[in-house]
């Protein structure tokens, strides 16, 4: 009898060795990897809100629409958008009665459903994987407006994926001159891994939006 132990040195098949399904399972969540948020002019990253380096760029793999309800300072619920259909209109969501919505940073009742967009991106250079999050004014608009770009360039290149800088603009609003998150498209990828071909530095004029209050300039997620 020996105490040594043996292990079997059999190589497991390509794609058979169980990361596949373990990452089917992270696909599966409306957040993955790191939470990206932009407040104050400010990108950060994660719980302690870590400064996010200038000049980052990120492949932007995908987006989700959804609404988000908020139960004391925490998401508790998605109601996501399927493929091909509308979100739901927020009156067929119920919790209606102000009186019993919880108070906002502002002391203001603050609807518990909140309209948002997410947006999933990877680092070519390390496959780190971020999701930023935003039910902001000025947030939904940089989603839409990338989204925008990306039809209109696959018009030409059905697998166009675009890397984008993070970076921001001013926006002029009731409360003053605030900013506002942009994803600065800075090359074009048929994946993750190629090189891609570099677009020129365009400056894009895009007119500010008016928010509506505080809660719409900033994506005031806690954790």
């Amino acid at each position: 009898m020996t105490n040594e132990l043996t292990i079997d040195s059999t190589p497991l098949a390509p794609h058979h060795d169980g990361w596949g399904d373990a990452a089917a399972d992270a696909a599966d969540r409306v957040l993955r990897g790191t939470l990206l948020k932009f407040a104050d002019s400010q990108w950060t990253t994660g719980k302690e809100g870590n400064t996010v380096k200038q000049g980052l760029r990120l492949a932007a793999l995908g987006t989700a629409h959804a609404w988000v309800k908020w139960v004391k300072g925490a998401p508790s619920e998605y109601k996501v958008r399927q493929p091909g259909e509308s979100l739901p209109e927020r009156d067929e969501l119920g919790d209606l009665d102000r009186t019993t919505w919880e108070l906002g940073p502002d002391n203001i009742p603050r609807d518990p459903y909140q309209n948002t967009r997410f947006v999933y991106l990877v680092d070519p250079k390390t496959q780190e994987a971020f999701t930023f999050s935003t039910s902001s004014w000025g947030g939904r608009g940089a989603v839409i407006d990338l989204a925008d770009q990306i039809q209109r360039k696959r018009f030409s290149n059905p697998d166009a994926l675009p890397v984008v800088e993070l970076a921001s603009a001013p926006m002029q609003t009731k409360f003053g001159r605030k900013s506002r998150p942009v994803f600065k498209v800075v090359a074009w990828r048929n994946s993750i891994d190629d090189d891609g071909e570099e677009q020129p530095k365009l400056v894009v004029q895009q007119s500010g939006t008016q928010s509506k209050s505080r809660a719409d300039m900033d994506d005031l997620i806690p954790y």
